[in-house]
């Protein structure tokens, strides 16, 4: 008695994983994992447990994140086929998200002067940060704060009350 047929080897499933690697806080990255289409990846958030995404038919699947308040890891653990037989392995591969601390400025001057008298507006905040403020209400104007986080400016000599606004 003899028997003829022929054994399919498929083949183990793989998965990538990337994305946006800086963000400001509060936004949202974007994560994506490819690989053998239609299957299954496993990975974590953190080191906390377990979840998982199915890949498409062209084996790509895009994750939207909440808005991020700190650094957040997202680890591969592993990959699986679908369809029988069922095929996996653990893989590795991560996407770090660093959160960028949102800027912050502040303006501050001398209230009341002379008039003919020009004084000082200090901007204060976030080193090399670019700082947006008008002048009664005019088109916006620019200035960047240096290293240690200061920028002043001379106004003109001013003979009525003016308001400078961040």
């Amino acid at each position: 008695c003899s028997i003829v047929g022929s054994i399919e080897v498929k083949a183990l499933p793989t998965a990538t994983i990337s994305g946006t690697t800086t963000i400001c806080s509060g936004d949202t990255a974007t994560i994506t994992f490819t690989g053998t289409p239609d299957a299954t990846v496993t990975y974590n958030i953190n080191g906390n447990p377990n979840v998982s995404i199915t890949l498409d038919a062209l084996g790509v699947a895009t994750l939207v994140t909440p808005a991020l308040t700190v650094d957040t890891t997202y680890t591969l653990v592993s990959v699986a086929s679908n369809g029988t037989p069922n095929c996996g392995q653990p893989q590795t591969g991560s996407v770090t998200i660093t959160v960028q601390s949102l800027p912050v400025a502040s303006i501050s001057g001398t209230a009341t002067i002379c008039s003919g008298t020009s004084t000082m507006i200090t901007f204060t905040g976030t080193p090399n940060a670019t700082v947006t403020y008008n002048v009664n209400a005019n088109p916006d104007e620019f200035i960047t704060l240096d290293a240690a986080g200061t920028a002043t400016l001379t106004t003109p000599i001013l003979t009525a009350d003016s308001t400078y606004t961040l």
